[in-house]
């Protein structure tokens, strides 16, 4: 098969397809053949060598695709060998077939193309774990969305709609906020033309938001820890501001980004009754009933509309170096995807 694999830390560029051995799957894993690779930020930062559990080089990276079982291994009984599914593969999810435990993977719905379906389960999955496990969001309560054009921003954004809270969203251009808004956002902000701390503060007459979902950080974080009301909830889960415009990234910009969030000191949460949750799917293990308890969840609200991914770009395999260049230099909206050559 072909697959693609980062030969070492770094760029764009140490992304090389090779042949590769087609993986046997083992006791509960089911052997896919891939349609669709859904990229993700994480996929970024680990062929870095910055994200936490990546291997050494070379390894065929990707967490997220779509496609159809061809074989399955011992002991599995969720699919028979013929399912159209999606799936999270923690990595591999970069070549022509991968594996993936039968619990971390899930039917697609028959209205679902390939792409969108490869689109789906990590960012909604990343939203709802925040926003509804973690936070407990509830009918009325304001929630500030960063990022919100990008996958996990889109699906912040409809999960805050569907609950029923009053959504504040900021991205970078006047389309981004837009398509934010046309996704359910009440309130959008464009951070580079304004201050967005500010215009949450008056929207809200000083109260200021309940839940921040933030994949953002370093400044961001700073400014949107002041805007949390009382018993309010912070989602930190990415720090994309790690990557300069042009997607260059180094250990020393990672280092910066981390020194322009603000300290916190666990014994004045009590005084000022907030709360910060750090979270990372791609660290989740022995999670398997909740995971299909989640996309079980999500799936039902798609179904009834309330929830749509939106693929933002697709990228032939044979161009999956462009795919990772265009999702690093943050020029995305929605998910960007590639699918595998015929």
């Amino acid at each position: 098969m072909k697959a693609a694999f980062v030969t070492r830390y770094g760029g764009p560029e140490v992304l090389e397809i090779r042949d590769a051995p087609i993986p046997d799957p083992g006791p509960d894993q089911v052997l896919v053949k891939v349609r669709c690779i859904g990229l993700n930020f994480a996929d970024i930062v680990g062929r870095f060598g910055a994200y936490p559990g990546t291997p050494k080089p070379p390894y065929i990276p990707g967490l997220e695709f779509s496609g159809d079982v061809v074989r399955i291994g011992s002991g599995v009984t969720k699919f028979s060998g013929r399912e159209r599914i999606m799936g999270y593969s923690k990595l591999g999810s970069h070549a022509e077939y991968v594996l993936v435990n039968q619990y971390y993977a899930t039917a697609a719905p028959e209205q679902m193309s390939y792409e969108e379906a490869a689109s789906f389960l990590v960012s909604m999955l990343s939203a709802y774990h925040g926003l509804v496990r973690l936070a407990n969001l509830h009918t009325g309560e304001r929630i500030l969305v960063h990022a919100a054009a990008g996958g996990v921003g889109l699906a912040s954004v409809q999960i805050g709609r569907h609950l029923n809270a009053e959504v504040f969203a900021t991205a970078g251009t006047d389309e981004k906020v837009e398509l934010a808004k046309s996704f359910g956002a009440h309130h959008v902000i464009n951070y580079t033309t304004d201050a967005f701390e500010k215009k949450v503060d008056s929207i809200t007459g000083g109260y200021g938001v309940d839940v921040v979902m933030d994949s953002v950080g370093g400044e961001v974080f700073k400014k949107s820890w002041g805007l949390l009301a009382p018993m309010g909830r912070y989602l930190l889960l990415g720090v994309s501001s790690m990557t300069t415009a042009d997607g260059s990234l180094t250990r020393s910009m990672i280092a910066d980004a981390y020194e322009q969030m603000k300290p916190i000191f666990p014994p004045g949460l009590i005084h000022i009754n907030k709360g910060i949750f750090g979270f990372n799917l791609g660290l989740i293990t022995g999670k398997e009933r909740y995971f299909e308890e989640a996309a079980g969840e999500l799936l039902t609200w798609y179904r009834l509309g309330a929830l749509r991914p939106l693929v933002g770009k697709v990228f032939p395999f044979r161009e999956i170096v462009d795919a990772h260049r265009y999702l690093q230099n943050r020029q995305s909206v929605g998910k960007v995807v590639v699918r595998m050559d015929e």
